[in-house]
């Protein structure tokens, strides 16, 4: 559906309005989901005061239409489907998007709670197979640097790293 507002601009809002307000929140949610802080964001981009913002979130978080933790649990799925990546990867994207830690925590133990538990170590291989071509004609202790360097980028963990280059040696 086209904005009736192509080519000119929408026309003003009282940013005291909280009915305003909420139907910009529920139109943005209807796109993609969102959290807390990114709902926040986007409407204080709409010129909303920030009292209005938060009631309009506490109202939408009462509801169920905001749920952080959700939205985390959605993400690593996501996410772990499409690419390769250690948790603390993901729990900083996470964090980023706004997420609390808490959240975060919530959302991983309800992923494998649904899911069984992440492997990280196959993760990790899954890497390593991805570049294993790329890397190949590397003499050893570059090629095992360059690896190291991948997998930290990626979010894994040390011991994680050290036994799946040991691994291939």
């Amino acid at each position: 559906m086209r904005s009736a507002f192509v080519g000119r601009r929408p026309p003003r809002r009282d940013p005291a309005d909280p009915e305003a307000a909420r139907e910009s929140a529920l139109r943005l949610l209807e796109r993609t989901r969102r959290t807390r802080l990114e709902l926040a964001r986007k409407l204080r981009d709409q010129g909303f005061e920030p009292r209005v913002i938060d009631e309009v979130l506490e109202r939408l978080t009462s509801v169920g239409l905001i749920d952080d933790a959700e939205y985390a649990r959605a993400f690593l799925a996501s996410r772990l489907g499409r690419k390769a990546a250690g948790w603390r990867r993901l729990e900083i994207e996470l964090r980023r998007r706004g997420v609390s830690a808490d959240d975060a925590s919530a959302a991983r133990a309800r992923f494998e709670e649904e899911q069984g538990a992440t492997d990280e170590v196959a993760l990790a291989r899954r890497v390593v197979a991805q570049v294993e071509a790329r890397y190949r004609s590397l003499e050893p202790r570059l090629r095992r640097q360059r690896l190291y360097a991948l997998l930290v980028r990626r979010g894994f963990d040390g011991d994680v790293i050290e036994r799946v280059l040991a691994e291939g040696q």
